[in-house]
């Protein structure tokens, strides 16, 4: 039977007032919530690709955390010689990373 004192209260971050992810005034305040999403969602190896990439998808532009599912992308594949290390490995939504893999886009 779990209790509910095994685990941890977990915060939301409320979002001030009117803010909008299209103001550029409030560009600092919305990655920092980006940040803060990261640090929350993803294991270490993760987070640190995610900040390589400024929590941004290279395929579409949008959010990392847009309510996709995230997938590791390897940039060269591993069949062609490339590696599981950070330079090699991004993260994409799941159908940015199915339009790569059937060649509708090419992977920056």
């Amino acid at each position: 039977m779990l209790k509910f004192a095994w685990f941890p209260i977990k915060r939301h971050i409320l979002v001030q007032g009117k803010s909008s992810p299209d103001d550029p005034n409030l560009k600092d305040y919305w990655r920092k919530r980006e940040e803060a999403k990261a640090e929350s969602e993803l294991v270490k190896s993760r987070q640190k690709i995610a900040h390589r990439q400024k929590y941004v998808c290279p395929i579409c532009g949008d959010s990392l955390f847009n309510g996709e599912e995230l997938h590791l992308h390897h940039k060269k594949p591993k069949s062609q010689g490339g590696g599981d290390n950070y330079g090699n490995l991004q993260l994409v939504h799941l159908y940015c990373h199915q339009q790569i893999h059937s060649g509708t886009v090419s992977s920056p």
